[in-house]
């Protein structure tokens, strides 16, 4: 394998696939070739779907076991028996629409769904001719690009005619195309359109997030100040209830049980207290009709930066790429302007204009994180060296996001799968 494939495969591209509710109901866990964003990397070997199966482990997101993993397949891997070192219960095994499946890949298919796999064809038009192969199939998956809305409602309903109970429409990429998916009668939705704000109502700071940020102010102090942090989460019964929770959870092995807020702070420490609020301000910040996955992929930006920045020579701005990760999509979370929110955030100015997409030295990080969730590893590789990170200091910090994401998120109640 070469140097750089060895690089791609540590990526894996886990995209969130949600439905009507904005509730994650799956994700697409793919390598992506950068010369073809939507297609997998697959050597005659299978190589990509093998490495992303050995990875699996890495796939949890933020609804856990909740969520279908969606993963590519090829027939042969699929004749071979490739799928059945995956768990059957939540796992999507994806093929391509073929107008042409052999015999040989009939019968495993047959075989797959006994053994209680389910399948979705990808690309899925309804063209004449694939009617024994989608047969198979749980989940349809329609690329939105380049289809206009008659075209979309064809599809939905030659989806639903063959009575396959989830339709998928891929490459959302923002209010408009949700909104046309919805209307072509579509109920699950993959893309980036959970990433953009809406932000027509002008809507305003409420009180409640306003005493959220003023909470900020007193964590992101320079020097710790107990005195005044623990009168601030007391006069929060929802943060002090969780907090004392945590620091009595397994997590931690006082010999104790505690049973103050001021015992708290104190027993804790300061940074992983600071740590532990910031997360949970964030995502008490986010209103409940907006995804989790914002706060999820947040709190990863947050500690991919901060990784990355203790292991490639940036060990004094740790900090404040953390907060730069972990702010990156308040916009989206709030639906209101980054120029207006940046006004309540404790952070220096350099951060706030990288924030708000103007060019300085923090928003090549923000570009790097953009270019790993978009599966543009070329890209990644450019910011990369941009940044003078190598790209082994860069795979070992995105994994290690995600275990740390996942951990934190582990707590949080999980939403069906509809």
């Amino acid at each position: 394998m070469s140097e750089d494939r060895a690089y791609q495969s540590i990526f894996i591209a886990r995209q969130p696939i949600f439905d009507a509710h904005n509730n994650t109901w799956g994700y697409m866990t793919l390598f992506r070739d950068s010369d073809d964003a939507d297609r997998a990397i697959f050597t005659d070997d299978s190589e990509a779907t093998m490495n992303l199966v050995a990875n699996l482990p890495l796939c949890g997101g933020i609804a856990g076991n909740n969520a279908k993993l969606l993963i590519h397949f090829t027939p042969a891997d699929i004749i071979r028996g490739t799928h059945l070192a995956v768990p059957w219960d939540n796992t999507l095994l994806i093929l391509e629409e073929n107008t042409d499946p052999t015999e040989e890949l009939l019968t495993a298919l047959k075989d797959l769904k006994a053994d209680g796999y389910e399948l979705a064809i990808n690309n899925f038009e309804g063209k004449p001719g694939c009617e024994r192969l989608t047969e198979f199939a749980s989940t349809l998956i329609v690329d939105m690009a380049d289809k206009n809305d008659p075209d979309l409602a064809t599809i939905a309903e030659k989806g639903k005619a063959l009575g396959t109970p989830h339709i998928v429409a891929k490459r959302v990429e923002n209010a408009e195309d949700h909104a046309r998916a919805k209307n072509a009668g579509f109920s699950l939705f993959h893309g980036f359109f959970f990433k953009h704000p809406s932000t027509e109502s002008g809507r305003k700071i409420t009180s409640s997030e306003a005493t959220r940020f003023k909470l900020f102010e007193i964590i992101e102090k320079k020097e710790p100040d107990f005195d005044a942090l623990a009168p601030a989460i007391e006069a929060d019964v929802s943060i002090s209830y969780r907090l004392l929770n945590f620091l009595n959870s397994a997590n931690f092995s006082f010999a104790t049980i505690v049973t103050s807020i001021r015992q708290a702070v104190v027993l804790a420490g300061w940074k992983p207290i600071r740590n532990w609020l910031r997360l949970i301000i964030l995502t008490d910040l986010t209103p409940s009709e907006k995804s989790s996955e914002l706060a999820y992929l947040s709190a990863h930006r947050a500690k991919l930066f901060e990784t990355a920045a203790l292991g490639g020579g940036y060990e004094d701005e740790s900090d404040k790429l953390f907060m730069l990760g972990l702010f990156s999509m308040l916009d989206a979370m709030l639906d209101s302007n980054m120029e207006k929110l940046v006004n309540h955030l404790p952070v220096d100015d350099q951060i706030k204009e990288a924030l708000c997409g103007k060019t300085n030295r923090y928003s090549l990080w923000l570009e790097l994180a953009q270019a790993i969730e978009n599966s543009d590893w070329d890209e990644v590789g450019v910011k990369a060296k941009g940044l003078k990170l190598l790209p082994g200091t860069v795979a070992v910090s995105y994994q290690h996001a995600f275990t740390w994401a996942d951990t934190f998120f582990s707590d949080f109640p999980k939403p069906p799968i509809q």
